[in-house]
C-alpha cells in the first residue's frame, strides 16, 4: 500500500517497488491556487527490461520402430532469418526424440525470447501445458507413490532450457499439410539415416526404458567416419547396413488408415535383420494426389 506525507505545497506518495524500494518516489507538486490548479508529476530514472525478441519454432521427433534408431527436426523462424536443425540416435524412443526436439531448439537461442513454439507431441505439449512438468519436479520426479517420471534427464534438461525465455506451445496435428511441420518431419527422418548415430545415454543409462526387448539394438558395432563421405548414398535392397554390414531386406509395412492432409506416405522400407535398423528410402516414397 502506497502512503502519503507532504513538505509545504509539496504531496508525495511513496511505493515499495522492486526497483530501489528506498528511493523511488512520485512528486506530485500542488499549487494551492483555486482558479487554476496545476499538477506536476514526476518519476525518477529507473531500469527499463530490454524487450524480448519474438520467435517461431517447429519441432518434430521420430523412431523408427519405436524403440529404435530416431531423430528430431528443428525449424527456427525470427524475422527474416530461418534456421534448420536436426540430429539422430541410434536407439532411443519417439516422446524423447518429440523432447528433444524441444530442448535443442531452445538451447540455440542466445538471448531471452518469445517464443511460439509448435509441435504434434500430445505428450510434449500437454505436460508443459498442464502444468505436469512442475508438479514432477516438486515431488521429486515421481507421478506417485512408486512410479518415476520417465525421461528424466530430458525434463530436467528442458527446465533449465526454458527459465529465459517466455513460452507459448501450440499443437498442430501431425501430416495434416502443415508446411513447417512436413519440414520438421523430414528432417527427423533424415537424420535418422544418417551415417553413424550417437548413443542417447540417458536412454541407454535409465534402468526403465524398454531397450532390453531387443538386445542386437543395444548392441552398437564401431565402424570407422570416412573423412571424405561426400554425398549419402541411399541403400538398396540386400546392400549391407550402414551399423552392422548385415544385408538389407525389404519389407511392407502393415496398412495403415492415412490421416486426413497426409501428403505421402511409403510402399515399402528397407529393414536390416541384424540390428532392426529402418530405412525410408525416396524410390519407396508415394505421393497422394
Amino acid at each position: 500500500m502506497p502512503f502519503f506525507f507532504h513538505e509545504g505545497s509539496h504531496l508525495f506518495c511513496r511505493y515499495n517497488t522492486p526497483y530501489e524500494p528506498e528511493r523511488l518516489f512520485f512528486q506530485l507538486g500542488f499549487f494551492w491556487n483555486f482558479s487554476q490548479p496545476k499538477l506536476e508529476f514526476s518519476v525518477p530514472d529507473e531500469p527499463i527490461a530490454a524487450e524480448k525478441s519474438s520467435v517461431t519454432i517447429y519441432t518434430d521427433g521420430a523412431a523408427e520402430p519405436n524403440p529404435g534408431p530416431g531423430g528430431y527436426g528443428i525449424v527456427l523462424m525470427a524475422g527474416k532469418h530461418r534456421k534448420e536443425l536436426s540430429g539422430g540416435f541410434r536407439l532411443t524412443t519417439n516422446n524423447r526424440m518429440e523432447l528433444m526436439g524441444v530442448i535443442v531448439a531452445l538451447e540455440a537461442l542466445s538471448k531471452p525470447c518469445l517464443v511460439n513454439l509448435y509441435s504434434d507431441s500430445k505428450y510434449v505439449v500437454d505436460t508443459v501445458q498442464r502444468g505436469s512438468v512442475l508438479r514432477w519436479q516438486k515431488n521429486r520426479w515421481q507421478r506417485s507413490p512408486g512410479q518415476p517420471v520417465k525421461n528424466v534427464d530430458l525434463w530436467k534438461r528442458y527446465l533449465v532450457a526454458s527459465a529465459r525465455h517466455s513460452i507459448r506451445f501450440h499443437w498442430v496435428k501431425g501430416h495434416a499439410g502443415v508446411a513447417e511441420n512436413e519440414r520438421c518431419d523430414e528432417l527427423a527422418v533424415a537424420a535418422i539415416q544418417q551415417y553413424d548415430l550417437a548413443d542417447d545415454q540417458g536412454y541407454l543409462s535409465d534402468p526403465s526404458s524398454s531397450r532390453s526387448l531387443n538386445p542386437q539394438l543395444a548392441t552398437r558395432v564401431s565402424r570407422p567416419i570416412p573423412l571424405n563421405p561426400g554425398p549419402a548414398v541411399e541403400p538398396s535392397e540386400g546392400a549391407p547396413c550402414r551399423k552392422c554390414t548385415e544385408n538389407l531386406v525389404k519389407k511392407t509395412p502393415k496398412p495403415k488408415a492415412r490421416k486426413p492432409g497426409q501428403t505421402y506416405f511409403y510402399e515399402w522400407y528397407l529393414f536390416c535383420p541384424g540390428c532392426g535398423t529402418m530405412y525410408m528410402v525416396n524410390e519407396a516414397k508415394r505421393s497422394i494426389d
